[in-house]
């Protein structure tokens, strides 16, 4: 059994994966990347749904009450909670370099801050998953001693066109192969805004597993993440796991097992 295969195992296994549909979480967000990026938005309480396996999520009453943001295969759009769209735009990611990215390196528009919550949201929910994928490189590195601990460590590297956070990132695992940390580069925030993302306080529904307490901060030189401040801070206080709908036999099939 490969690493991979190990980690899905240790986080619900293949299989219910497979069979869930989406994951749906209420908790809340801050930190000062939230603040100062997407000032007045109003971030705290949060209630997201991805689809597991399909690129799609979304964030309700973002920016307001009666409306939602929407991640939808690398597009991003605001629409009414009836479904009409009132904002979109179709390729978001190039806006944040090159000289669209000036304002967006001070601040963020509410589809700007939909696109980068839509895609992380939908990667965090998706893991391990995503690792399974054929186009994702994956290969075990050096092992992390931290607090009296080994944490594995996975370094993968995701194929171009796929809305992460960077191409190359680093998955750290305890001996119960439970998350504990993700090295990135958010390249949306900026090429050089290396992070560690912790993963703390694990709990399982639905038969998967998911951490609740997910703390975002700086990394510094030779890897070694800094006290501080915390980017991104995330809590959920419930999940909700949606089993896929199996199809009900044909008709004709019936009638086929009653011959």
């Amino acid at each position: 059994m490969s690493i991979v295969d190990e980690i899905v195992a240790a986080h619900g296994g293949v299989d219910a994966w497979r069979a869930t549909e989406r994951v749906r979480v209420r908790g809340r967000a801050g930190g000062l990347l939230l603040r100062t990026r997407v000032p007045g938005a109003g971030l705290g309480d949060i209630r997201i749904e991805a689809r597991i396996g399909e690129p799609f999520a979304a964030a309700a009453s973002f920016p307001a009450p009666g409306s939602r943001a929407v991640f939808d295969h690398g597009i991003v759009r605001i629409e009414s909670d009836g479904g009409e769209v009132l904002r979109q735009r179709e390729d978001p990611r190039p806006q944040f370099f090159g000289r669209p990215g000036i304002r967006r390196n001070l601040r963020w528009d509410e589809l700007d801050f939909a696109y980068f919550a839509g895609y992380a949201w939908w990667n965090y929910l998706n893991h391990p998953l995503l690792l399974l994928r054929d186009d994702v490189g994956v290969g075990e590195g050096v092992p992390l001693r931290t607090g009296g601990e080994r944490w594995r460590r996975l370094d993968v590297t995701f194929p171009a066109g796929l809305d992460t956070h960077s191409p190359r990132q680093s998955f750290f695992y305890d001996e119960r192969l439970r998350l504990r940390r993700h090295d990135y580069v958010a390249e949306v925030v900026g090429r050089w805004a290396h992070a560690a993302h912790f993963c703390d306080e694990h709990c399982e529904e639905g038969g998967l597993l998911f951490p609740t307490r997910r703390r975002v901060v700086p990394i510094g030189p030779r890897e070694r993440p800094l006290p501080g401040p915390t980017l991104v801070a995330l809590d959920l206080l419930e999940i909700d796991v949606v089993p896929r709908v199996r199809s009900a036999p044909a008709a004709a099939d019936h009638a086929e097992d009653e011959q």
